[in-house]
């Protein structure tokens, strides 16, 4: 078993930002916690909780119509994740012939969502329907280091696929006119996280697991 912290930068893919995922200002600080349960030495459970505030804003797009239609909106976002992990190589925290591996997860979360969004400098009060808590899907990729007998250090790029449109709260119609969103794209989020660990039991796969 495993436990320790959790930093690092999240941001948002949607409407607002379509495809940017460095600079333009979309990345914002995240912090947590993480508890990991190995189970050998090529299978890992994982949970995780952590805290960010996600953000963007159509004038630093290079799209005419982000541009026009100038909005930008905050979310501080909580999220629960639990994932499995799959390492490529054997890998154990304290063994020093099994010390690092690049890692797959895939899982699922529960993140509590707020957002305040704007359009030309005026709220829009009919997007804002409080605090709601959502179902996504996270998945990515990850590398994991052993720096010591009892600690390991990672590193994860995560892609949160959600099951609805409205992380940034924009309305997809105004007026049933004007479309300022897509009804058929939900939003995304990615977390780019390094989580710094410490084993409390002793070295070794659970022998249940051991496959």
């Amino acid at each position: 078993m495993e436990f320790g912290l959790l930093i690092g930068r999240s941001y948002y893919l949607g409407e607002i930002n379509p495809s940017t995922h460095l600079g333009n200002g979309v990345g914002s600080f995240t912090y947590g916690g993480a508890f990991r349960y190995n189970l050998n030495k090529r299978y890992s459970l994982k949970a995780t909780v952590s805290r960010t505030t996600l953000q963007a804003e159509d004038q630093v797009s290079e799209l005419d119509f982000n541009l026009a239609r100038n909005a930008s909106f905050k979310n501080e976002v909580t999220e629960f994740a639990g994932t499995i992990e799959f390492n490529f190589l054997p890998y154990e925290t304290g063994d020093p012939d099994h010390f690092f591996s690049p890692y797959l997860f895939i899982g699922f979360s529960i993140y509590g969502s707020s957002p305040e969004i704007l359009i030309n400098d005026n709220e829009v009060p009919e997007a804002d329907e409080g605090q709601s808590t959502n179902l996504a899907y996270p998945f990515g990729a990850g590398l994991k280091l052993s720096i010591s007998q009892k600690l390991s250090l990672s590193f994860e790029w995560g892609f949160r696929k959600t099951s609805n449109d409205n992380i940034d709260g924009l309305p997809n119609r105004f007026a049933e006119i004007y479309e300022w969103g897509k009804d058929y794209d939900n939003d995304w989020f990615v977390a780019n996280n390094f989580m710094l660990t410490f084993m409390l039991s002793d070295p070794g796969p659970c022998p249940a697991y051991n496959f």
